[in-house]
């Protein structure tokens, strides 16, 4: 079944236009069809569409299943070539993470500035949003850029993973830091040159935890799926 997010007012839903294409010309919806609603308060119902031409959707019921992870998770990722930020702003919306942080590390192919960020947030919201409403969410994740590493201290978890291709090798620390039930967590993924030996010290510095993701050095497209994969599968056990 279908979900949207949208505003609900009275128990009437108003979709955003481009929903209301997909809905009606993508979609091919009917009178009494049902879709899924997601409202401004990440509540998910049940609703019913009362007429086409102008759009009507009532809600009929609230959906008390929740697909949410138990703990709030943020992925930091270093700025990455072609579409990598965009496949990782995809997989990640649809392992549960709360919070995407785009940084510039030093090792940085691409460049980013504040402006180049905002004129791709719509894109790489619209994939989010699109992501969250594929695997049935309630959150649409927020994404956020910073200019360096020394940028990411307000946004530290109360437990922070670093991911260093130099510690690769036995995965059982990272499985043991998880054992501990932990309100929210970050993964920190460097980009395609990985972390220098400065920013590697600065996140110790900064708590975090070292952590290996096995004996292979993996893409970081892939690394930053296979860590997200790790810590949904253990806060879902």
């Amino acid at each position: 079944m279908q979900r949207y997010f949208a505003n609900v007012k009275d128990n009437i839903v108003y979709l955003k236009e481009d929903d209301i294409f997909h809905l009606t010309k993508v979609m091919r919806a009917r009178i009494n069809d049902r879709i899924e609603i997601v409202d401004e308060n990440h509540c998910a119902y049940l609703a019913v569409i009362t007429s086409i031409s102008p759009l009507g959707i009532e809600i009929q019921e609230p959906i008390l299943k929740n697909s949410e992870l138990d703990s709030e998770v943020t992925l930091f990722f270093g700025l990455a070539k072609l579409d990598k930020i965009e496949l990782v702003i995809q997989k990640a919306t649809e392992l549960g993470v709360k919070n995407i942080v785009l940084f510039q590390g030093k090792r940085s192919v691409v460049k980013f500035n504040e402006t180049d960020f905002s004129r791709k947030l719509p894109r790489y919201n619209a994939i989010a949003k699109e992501a969250s409403e594929q695997c049935h969410r309630e959150y649409i994740p927020n994404i956020k850029f910073r200019k360096s590493l020394h940028e990411i201290k307000d946004d530290l978890c109360e437990l922070n993973l670093f991911a260093y291709e130099l510690d690769a090798g036995d995965t059982s620390s990272f499985s043991s830091l998880l054992e501990k039930h932990y309100n929210s967590i970050s993964i920190i993924i460097g980009p395609e040159g990985g972390f220098d030996s400065s920013e590697a010290a600065f996140l110790k510095e900064l708590g975090f935890n070292n952590v290996s993701l096995g004996k292979r050095i993996l893409r970081c497209e892939t690394a930053a799926i296979y860590a997200l994969s790790v810590i949904s599968f253990n806060l879902e056990k």
